[in-house]
């Protein structure tokens, strides 16, 4: 198979004479050359050919009126551009002295006379050597532009290395593209994956005063992606004519991972000239080293992240056990029979506090999981913020008082009215305040302010405890982030506190911020809250310790009794069915229980309660299909028995689905003892008013 070899691009040859007919000769007889040949009739005309173009060869004549040749070829000399040109004198005068001037100024030949055959000759000879002069020229120059490029990759590798985040990797990927590759502008973007997607744009002055519609590509992202994975790929036109004309032309290349396309980058509008195969290499080289800087961060973040997991669940492990190791020791030491009133008193107190602490980590445990899982929602209503101050501080005051830690409050004279989650609400607040109480030495001070604005409304908790360091200021509201989480800390705790306060305080469309001035000056942290719109003061609801603070706060000294009230208590927990039964009969009620919907409805049939407490959680049919079939009895019979719902599943889901399910109340176990004997202190009958005549058996499904 022959192969068609291009014919070489004519090189120009200069030749000088002022005799019209000796110009004419010498054009026919390097004609056959395939040169292209420029003739001047003088020497002033000959350099301003040479201000024009290189000449491969210079003929020049010695004898011409006003500047000869000799005068010519000296200043053709002193010009750097032509200095090296070389120049081929022909004359009619065969003087050797002429001969010698002429090789003194740099001529490479002196012809006398002028062969046609010997002229060609010597004339290809000349341009043969141009030519390989501007081939080794042309390559020096691509050489020096690719290692230009190749300084700008590495420069750019390190950039793209130094990136702390996907998103800043691509930020910088699309900054350092459009820098190598000399475009107009560069787009990247980059799926991670599904809730974490980054994109950027690097544009220079001139793209950047175009209208942005005008700056979009038309294709959509997806389109982008699917389009990059066929590539590297290049585009010499847009097909798009309303594209202007300095975005015209673009090449993009998939930013891909193991064959699995994650997004582009794409560059657009070269600067000078069109885009070329060796800008699709460059372009390729800089998706990869992106994708490789991004797996590094992955990989990174997954070893921190599981680093934080095992930190985390050895100090779940450690304070789960350690008030379960306080609660079985003293269980086995009031076991014993020689106890004084003394002993047993503190064993108690002691199970009780370790209980309740117990309580308290599952309860942030859980709100993580509803958190992380999206399960966690907020009952809102309407409530005064300064109720929520002052409930706070009132359920965490005998905490202060035992470290002797003085808490002030300040809030206006006017309601603070926002629709939020009371409960909720008042988590956060309690979190900060008992994070500042924890981390505050015996004697200090916590100071708690509630301000307003016309916008929103900031609730501000200053100590003067430990402080935070610099260092670890911005990671105090991550979770799995304890600033000391070794075996030897100081402070106990799942350090989940200040997670949930942020979660819940941007649920409400707030955000919170900490500030420190460092290790040992204390802390202050602030929520904002946005204000609720069109509330008068009056609907504002009375705030109720939550569920984590009724664990965690004292019971009442005073507990209601239920003197006359027959309960019914519903519980496949054997332990926790007496342990209830216990406590309602101690405080005067007649109690009945059951293991099962299907036993309890059988119990209702000879024994009618006033009031049923239910758990939810119950083997076969659940306290769902209880209450369902509870309300079609008591309606069948004319009944009204009202039944409560005491259990685990404690989440506001689970209260809404409780109540409209037709509980009349809705009880988070472990719950307070006070708590439960005023809820049933409702239900007792007026004296003379029970209905105590016999129900038939339900129709059981």
């Amino acid at each position: 198979m022959s192969v068609a070899l291009r014919a070489p691009v004519p090189v120009d040859v200069l030749v000088v004479d002022d005799d019209p007919r000796k110009l004419a000769a010498l054009e026919a007889i390097l004609a056959d050359t395939g040169e292209n040949v420029v003739t001047a009739s003088s020497g002033r005309e000959a350099l301003r050919w040479l201000l024009r173009r290189d000449f491969a060869v210079i003929l020049l004549d010695v004898n011409m009126p006003g500047m000869d040749g000799f005068e010519t070829a000296a200043l053709i000399r002193q010009r750097p551009r032509s200095a090296q040109t070389p120049i081929i004198f022909f004359t009619a005068l065969g003087d050797d002295a002429y001969a010698a001037r002429g090789y003194s100024l740099g001529a490479v030949d002196y012809i006398n006379p002028v062969v046609p055959e010997v002229l060609r000759t010597k004339v290809g000879v000349f341009v043969e050597l141009f030519r390989k002069s501007e081939e080794l020229r042309r390559q020096s120059r691509f050489l020096e532009q690719r290692a230009a490029q190749l300084r700008r990759l590495t420069q750019a590798s390190l950039a793209i290395n130094a990136a702390a985040s996907a998103a800043s990797i691509v930020q910088v990927l699309t900054d350092q593209a459009r820098d190598v590759l000399h475009a107009h502008q560069a787009s990247g973007y980059l799926a991670v994956d599904e809730q974490h997607t980054h994109g950027a744009t690097s544009m220079s002055p001139e793209c950047a005063a175009l209208p942005a519609q005008l700056r979009e590509p038309s294709p959509t992202v997806g389109e982008r992606v699917r389009a990059a994975n066929q590539s590297p790929r290049m585009a010499r036109g847009d097909p798009d004519e309303g594209t202007p004309a300095i975005l015209r032309g673009r090449i993009a290349a998939p930013l891909a991972v193991r064959d699995r396309n994650l997004g582009f980058l794409e560059v657009r509008g070269k600067l000078v000239g069109d885009f070329t195969e060796e800008d699709e290499d460059v372009l390729l080289q800089l998706a990869q080293m992106a994708i490789i800087a991004v797996e590094n961060i992955l990989h990174a973040e997954e070893r921190e992240t599981n680093r934080l997991k095992d930190e985390f669940l050895a100090t779940v492990s450690h304070e789960l056990r350690t008030p379960l190791s306080a609660i079985l020791t003293w269980t086995r030491i009031l076991d014993q029979d020689d106890l004084d009133a003394a002993t047993l008193d503190r064993g108690v107190k002691v199970i009780a506090r370790n209980a309740k602490a117990q309580a308290q980590l599952i309860g942030d445990l859980l709100d993580v999981s509803r958190v992380i899982t999206g399960k966690l929602h907020l009952d809102l209503r309407s409530v005064d913020l300064r109720t929520v101050v002052g409930g706070g501080i009132d359920s965490l005051a005998p905490a202060a008082a035992a470290k002797s830690i003085e808490i002030t409050a300040h809030v206006p004279q006017e309601p603070v009215p926002l629709v939020g989650d009371p409960e909720r609400l008042q988590q956060i607040l309690g979190n900060l305040v008992g994070n500042a109480i924890k981390f505050t030495p015996e004697g200090g001070h916590v100071d708690v302010r509630l301000a307003r604005s016309e916008q929103h409304a900031e609730i501000t908790v200053t100590d003067t405890g430990q402080g935070i360091s610099p260092a670890f200021l911005p990671q105090v509201f991550d979770r799995f982030r304890q600033a000391d989480s070794s075996t030897s800390r100081a402070h106990g705790g799942l350090g989940l506190g200040l997670a949930i306060v942020r979660n819940l305080t941007e649920m409400h469309g707030g955000s919170v911020r900490a500030e420190s001035p460092g290790e040992g000056r204390g802390a202050t942290f602030t929520v904002t809250l946005p204000f609720a719109r069109g509330l008068e003061p009056r609907e504002a609801a009375v705030i109720s310790p939550t569920p984590h603070q009724a664990v965690a706060g004292e019971g009442s000294d005073v507990a209601p009794q239920l003197d006359g009230l027959r309960a019914l208590v519903i519980d496949d927990d054997a332990d926790g069915r007496e342990a209830i039964a216990f406590m309602l009969t101690r405080a005067g009620a007649e109690v009945s229980t059951a293991a099962s919907v299907r036993s309890a409805l059988t119990s209702i049939d000879h024994w009618l309660p006033d009031v049923v407490l239910s758990d939810i959680g119950l083997p076969g049919d659940d306290g769902y299909v209880f209450i369902e079939q509870l309300r079609t009895l008591a309606a069948g019979r004319g009944l009204s028995i009202p039944a409560v719902a005491l259990t685990a599943y404690a989440g506001a889901e689970e209260r809404a689905r409780a109540l409209g399910a037709g509980y009349l109340e809705h009880l988070a176990k472990p719950v307070e003892p006070a708590r439960l004997l005023s809820v049933l202190a409702a239900f007792r009958p007026a004296e003379g008013r029970r209905e105590l005549r016999p129900v038939s058996p339900p129709r059981l499904a």
